[in-house]
């Protein structure tokens, strides 16, 4: 298994208009989540600065933001795909030990 990471920017407006689009992009989420291709996601910060969806394809993961809401409606400013080398923990892609 490999890990991605999904980075979103957010708007300076984004919790202001954030409402209006959650339950469309955490239907979205979760339909991707039971399908096994998003693993963990959630927003970073308090107040939400960025936000960080852990994707198990890469293919998925840019469907996804191509398909999300908040993308679409502005509320993510800037957004990017990158692999993540994971060797710490059960789940790791490429498990490195001492």
């Amino acid at each position: 298994m490999s890990h991605w990471l999904l980075i979103y920017e957010l708007s300076s407006d984004y919790l202001a208009r954030r409402g209006e689009y959650r339950a469309e992009h955490l239907s979205l989420g979760w339909e991707q989540a039971d399908r096994g291709a998003i693993l963990l996601g959630g927003a970073v910060g308090d107040p939400p600065e960025s936000a960080m969806l852990l994707f198990s394809d890469r293919d998925a993961a840019f469907a996804f933001a191509n398909a999300d809401p908040y993308v679409i409606n502005g509320l993510v400013r800037a957004w990017r795909v990158v692999p993540w080398t994971t060797v710490i923990g059960e789940q790791a892609a490429a498990p490195v030990r001492p």
